[in-house]
């Protein structure tokens, strides 16, 4: 689809990485390494690595107060204390998170995990049952998350049987949600409108600084590119294709779709042994981070299965995405969007190039879905954090790696 891809260089300056301890604290201090292609207009060092060992099973039974399965982050611009949404679904719920720096070394400590409860005239089960993929803060001390579109069998541990359309929730500072948006029909799951795939539609949201809201579809419309089921999720066949992302505006207290653009998703990528794709697990787009008004890093990850096994492992990437240039494509779907031109995509940096210097928790890598803004260091540079899922299993945990983020002069 036209995109830029930069292939990552590996340099050999220091490097920190640190295997957290099992609160979160801190970790141990190593040289620094340059992760991203010196001709990229943004470059990333990796500072340090946190690592927070699952918890797999809820506290003293709550399942309301488990910590974990985070999946979208934000700071409180008032407290300067992070949110985390957490994707369990039932009953939806919400983390805060202490995340500081101090002498080149990233601290993470647990704080209170809190579900969300809806306000007067709000439908509970939009509020309870939500599947929150990703939070932004609002200047007003409220915060905006999406709700990605998701199916529930009714099994243990999921809300009742039933869909739950994409949406936006509203939610106040002690996590009320007071308004549930709804995206329009054609965004709704499923083949026949040719909306989003179950369970891989708005994964990802950020805020620019002009404050807009930019949302990216994790999968492809199935309007844009069709994709067969297999084991009851779709899947298309890891080719990746034309994803979107979707500029908001608010406007008369509604978030409004305005622009789209095509994202051009990456395939998904193999590496040796692990030639398999995980069910629900192909290359998509799982977060947002915009650096100014138009320019955004994105966070792409897969999850790989050794063939003929249950053995898995995951790949994730970062992005520099441009989308001054891309054609909007709100009015068309399918094959008129092959002519568009789409948001420009340079690779910034492939985690396979970190796994070496990575705790040896991470050999095989995690399931990034998340990024945030980190402590800033004290030149003023601006740092980057990119935080896992660890969907409550035992082979996964909790991670957070801490980027610096250098601006460069040049062009994507």
């Amino acid at each position: 689809m036209g995109s830029i891809v930069t292939r990552l260089q590996r340099r050999a300056l220091a490097f920190v990485t640190v295997l957290g301890m099992a609160c979160g604290c801190a970790s141990a201090r190593s040289p620094h390494v340059a992760s991203s292609p010196p001709s990229a207009a943004v470059r990333l060092t990796l500072l340090d690595t946190v690592v927070m060992p699952v918890v797999t099973t809820p506290p003293e039974g709550r399942r309301e107060s488990w910590f974990g399965s985070l999946s979208g982050l934000a700071r409180d611009p008032r407290s300067g204390r992070y949110v985390a949404v957490i994707d369990d679904r039932f009953p939806s719920r919400l983390a805060w998170l202490d995340i500081t720096a101090d002498n080149g070394r990233l601290f993470v400590r647990r704080g209170a995990v809190s579900p969300t409860h809806p306000a007067p005239g709000v439908d509970p089960r939009l509020v309870v049952g939500a599947d929150l993929e990703a939070i932004v803060s609002l200047d007003d001390g409220t915060w905006i998350a999406s709700e990605e579109g998701h199916e529930s069998t009714g099994k243990v541990g999921e809300p009742p049987a039933g869909l739950w359309q994409p949406a936006l929730l509203t939610l106040t500072s002690d996590f009320t949600v007071t308004h549930v948006q709804l995206w329009p029909e054609r965004f709704t799951i499923g083949p026949a409108s040719g909306g989003i795939r179950d369970n891989q539609g708005f994964e990802s949201l950020t805020r620019t600084p002009d404050g807009r809201l930019i949302t990216g579809l994790e999968q492809p419309l199935f309007a844009d590119l069709p994709a067969p089921f297999r084991n009851g999720h779709p899947f298309g066949g890891g080719r990746g294709g034309p994803s979107r992302l979707v500029e908001l505006v608010e406007k008369d207290g509604q978030w409004q779709p305005r622009r789209e653009w095509v994202y051009p998703l990456s395939p998904t990528p193999t590496r040796p042994g692990f030639e398999g794709i995980c069910d629900d697990g192909e290359n998509g787009l799982t977060d947002l981070l915009a650096l100014d008004d138009t320019r955004l890093i994105a966070l792409e990850r897969a999850c790989l299965q050794k063939p003929g096994t249950r053995m898995a492992r995951n790949s994730a990437r970062l992005y520099l995405v441009d989308v001054s240039r891309a054609t909007d494509v709100a009015d068309h779907v399918g094959e008129a969007i092959a002519l568009a031109t789409p948001v420009g995509k340079t690779l910034l940096l492939d985690f396979d190039a970190l796994v070496e210097r990575f705790p040896r928790a991470l050999t095989n890598l995690d399931n990034f879905e998340a990024l945030a803004f980190g402590p800033s260091l004290p030149d003023g540079r601006r740092t980057l954090l990119v935080m896992s899922d660890d969907n409550f299993r035992a082979t996964q945990n909790t991670v957070f790696v801490w980027l610096g983020i250098e601006e460069r002069d040049g062009k994507d």
